[in-house]
């Protein structure tokens, strides 16, 4: 009985790995005012890479008008973009703003193509790890 229930667990666990998989971002650099990078590649060929960006913003408090403290920020946005690293410039897709809850907050085609990476941008920290040798 006990192998029986052993099995079951061990089966149901590796299903839930299976249809849970946590893709990792891997985080590229900050912004001044705290913002942090992060990517996950999807796909790369001779030509480009496509990856999402997400772009984290910090929780900071301050406090209201009538002199309570709220907390701001925490949330994200995912941007899909396709970097060609042989041209030093990137195409921008979609956008996803999400709550710190993880609700979606708006979703947008930005739909910009040619894109140049300007150097000393979080773009440009973003271009040199993903097109990196």
């Amino acid at each position: 009985m006990k192998t029986k229930i052993f099995i079951t667990l061990l089966l149901l666990l590796s299903f839930s790995n299976i249809y849970s998989q946590n893709e990792e971002f891997t985080y590229v650099t900050s912004s001044k005012n705290g913002e942090d990078y992060s990517v996950l590649i999807k796909k790369i060929d001779d030509y480009s890479t496509e990856l999402w960006v997400k772009k984290t913003e910090p929780i900071k408090y301050k406090k209201n008008k009538s002199g309570k403290t709220i907390k701001t920020g925490g949330g994200y946005i995912l941007t899909f973009m396709t970097i060609k690293c042989g041209e030093s410039t990137y195409d921008l897709g979609e956008s996803i703003t999400y709550y710190e809850n993880g609700n979606v907050k708006s979703n947008i085609d930005i739909s910009s193509y040619e894109n140049r990476v300007v150097p000393g941008s979080v773009m440009s920290a973003i271009y040199d790890f993903v097109c990196s040798d």
